[in-house]
């Protein structure tokens, strides 16, 4: 076998693969043959925070944030020694709210995406009428889904179910659609939201298995130090900077891979835009599953698994305003809004109330979320005429006062991974597939997880898998 020129490379300078070249330089010393292979002219794939100084403004043009409970994106903080940089949101601002026209209503306490831990702030709230709420009660009488019941469920089949249509749609979809932006006809439960499925397994009931949660967590220490969400001081995009920064002399920007293939001799070869055919022990493609399927051999099994991976578009419009120019809006993240309200809007946080080093006083940022899989006709249109509609819902909404000072609209297109019914089995057979191709290995959100915290556990898996071998 001849020897090949690199150990590994890594296709995509994204959270992904540069977190995986950072675990290899750890594992395996400085001196490995490393490459970091970026088509974009600048790293950091969609994790990017940029700071407006004419108005000393932190803007986030993709994720804001990592779940505090998944530890990997708080390792991966404290080994690049950010760890004080970590901030919480602020305690004023924990909790969220749900569009129901024109009002902004508070999720009831002890509501957990779908179902309620505490009944009498759940009967109190306004969010769904009463038929809705005695329709959510019949949860307490059904039985569980037999074992046997063949087929898997759909979020959406599921949530009408166990507690009704209503909940549906002014309760599960704009929650849960505000991580996934999917939608919940074809969102598989087991991929996405398995506790819900033992919930039912084990308690019958989702409300009693709420209810029990709730005791749980009642009883347990006060949480998390920082919260369920955390970020950086200067911007969730530090971590791809700065592991940028310290990779700097492996990493290669402005250059595209065209394709993928095996080595005749061992190995693969990595064919990039400027003609070069590059072998390596090791490739890993930390890409969307779509481009690592355009990268492979079109008849391979693998490819046509990749391509089956459905993504969609997503935008992120950030507003600075005077702070009196939105009047009436509560102390809170931000808000969802329902499908069925067939607005421009999927989401929207309130910034100045979410995090502290974002805005100079006297100042508020609000961060828009358009498109997603319910809405893609909606990111079919100017910046313009997006930042018109934007900005019309939320005077629609608050009655706005001025103009906003500053407006940045970013578009991720086929950004975000849809994990449809039947996405256990696909993950499965690539896993399979992968284990018959030594030394090819997949990075990214296509499969194992969306979150920011998700995709660097990947990272940290196969950078293990790598310097054992």
């Amino acid at each position: 076998m001849q020897h090949p020129q690199h150990k590994v490379i890594i296709v995509g300078g994204g959270i992904g693969g540069l977190s995986c070249a950072w675990r290899l330089r750890q594992a395996l010393g400085d001196d490995a043959a490393i490459t970091v292979l970026e088509a974009a002219a600048t790293p950091g794939g969609v994790t990017r925070s940029e700071y407006d100084s004419q108005h000393q403004t932190l803007m986030e043009l993709g994720p804001d944030s990592m779940l505090s409970i998944k530890p990997a994106g708080l390792q991966l903080v404290r080994d690049l020694g950010l760890e004080e940089q970590l901030i919480g949101t602020r305690p004023s601002a924990r909790r969220s709210c749900i569009a129901r026209g024109r009002r902004l209503i508070p999720v009831p306490e002890g509501v957990y995406l779908m179902a309620p831990g505490r009944m009498l702030p759940f009967a109190a709230s306004p969010l769904l009428s009463w038929p809705g709420k005695l329709r959510m009660g019949l949860d307490l009488l059904l039985p569980r889904r037999s074992p046997s019941h063949p087929g898997e469920e759909s979020l959406a089949a599921f949530v009408r179910r166990r507690l009704g249509r209503e909940a549906l749609e002014r309760l599960a979809q704009p929650l849960i659609g505000g991580i996934y932006t999917a939608d919940p006809e074809r969102l598989s439960l087991a991929a996405t939201m398995p506790q819900f499925m033992e919930m039912e397994a084990s308690h019958r009931s989702l409300i009693l298995a709420m209810r029990q949660r709730s005791r749980q967590q009642a009883a347990a220490a006060s949480g998390p130090r920082y919260g369920l969400f955390v970020t950086l001081r200067d911007g969730l995009g530090t971590l791809t900077r700065v592991l940028s920064e310290r990779l700097a002399d492996c990493l290669q920007c402005g250059m595209p891979v065209q394709r993928v293939t095996p080595n005749p001799t061992g190995g693969w070869q990595v064919h990039t835009g400027d003609g070069q055919c590059l072998t390596t022990e090791h490739v890993v493609l930390a890409v969307p599953a779509h481009v690592a399927a355009s990268l492979l051999p079109a008849e391979d099994v693998v490819t046509r698994l990749l391509a089956g991976v459905r993504y969609a578009d997503i935008a992120t419009v950030n507003l600075l305003f005077d702070a009196d120019a939105i009047a009436n809006h509560p102390e809170a993240a931000g808000f969802v809004v329902p499908a069925v309200d067939h607005q421009t809007m999927i989401a929207c946080s309130f910034v100045h109330h979410k995090y502290d080093h974002r805005v100079p006083p006297g100042k508020c940022l609000l961060r828009a979320f358009c498109g997603g899989a319910m809405h893609p006709e909606d990111l079919a249109c100017s910046d313009a005429q997006l930042r018109s509609r934007v900005l019309g819902e939320l005077n629609w909404r608050f009655g706005l006062r001025q103009d906003p000072e500053h407006v940045l609209i970013t578009r991720w297109p086929q950004a975000m991974a849809q994990y449809e019914v039947g996405h256990l089995r696909r993950r499965d057979l690539v896993r399979q597939g992968l284990q018959r191709r030594p030394g090819l290995h997949l990075v990214g959100n296509g499969l194992f997880g969306v979150g920011v915290p998700d995709v660097i556990a990947q990272a940290d898996s196969c950078a293990a898998s790598i310097a054992g071998t």
